[in-house]
């Protein structure tokens, strides 16, 4: 191995340990102690002390005065994060899928100190934090009701759409005045037999007519 090319190696180890490190301990930042009676965000969001909610602010740099109240700075923030949790779901498909899959439809609460936790993971969790998707109670990852039943939702959603056959426009049809009748060939033979029959009846009363002529001629000769 080239000597630039380990130190760049340990460079980058070393610099995504710390970006860890800082992962972790803004997590532990913003840790609360219980979870609340209404398990709703703005409720859960009320947990935070002053200085935490500072945080998001800072952080996300919203448009929230420090120095409002914290019912304010409550309200204000909860109503940014309905927007918020949507676009960064929707904008982050692996995030997406670990918040529906090892957050929510889990048995057991997420232990966010725990060691064995991937580098992934913890840059997860914390994206989660920030954004009012989970909260860290007392080092467990907690979710609130309202977020459950939404991802519930379009979980239910999702699996039981069923692509349908395209219906076929009805076909126009021709009105019946359009088109010219027609005769059927059954009716157009009998016509024709009754023009047949007539022109024999013609023929054999023009030929009697004739016959009769003669006679009488005859009869006249004698």
């Amino acid at each position: 191995m080239h000597p630039v090319y380990g130190t760049l190696c340990k460079s980058a180890k070393k610099e995504k340990l710390n970006m860890n490190k800082q992962h972790l301990e803004t997590v532990k930042q913003l840790e609360i102690k219980k979870a609340p009676e209404e398990q709703f965000t703005e409720a859960a969001n009320n947990q935070y002390t002053k200085k935490q909610l500072t945080h998001f602010i800072e952080h996300h740099d919203l448009d929230i005065a420090k120095s409002w109240k914290k019912a304010e700075i409550v309200e204000a923030l909860s109503e940014w994060m309905e927007t918020a949790q949507k676009n960064v779901l929707e904008s982050n498909s692996d995030l997406q899928s670990y918040y529906s899959e090892s957050v929510v439809n889990t048995d057991e609460s997420l232990n966010v100190y725990d060691d064995n936790l991937s580098d992934d993971s913890l840059e997860n969790i914390l994206k989660l934090v920030e954004h009012g998707l989970a909260y860290n109670v007392d080092g467990q990852l907690w979710v609130p009701a309202d977020k459950t039943a939404e991802v519930s939702t379009e979980n239910n959603e999702s699996s039981a759409q069923v692509d349908e056959p395209k219906k076929e426009a009805p076909k126009k049809q021709t009105p019946s005045n359009s088109q010219p009748k027609k005769t059927s060939p059954s009716a157009s033979s009998s016509f024709g037999h009754a023009d047949s029959i007539e022109d024999k009846k013609k023929a054999r009363l023009e030929y009697l007519k004739l016959q009769a002529k003669r006679k009488k001629k005859g009869k006249k000769r004698k």
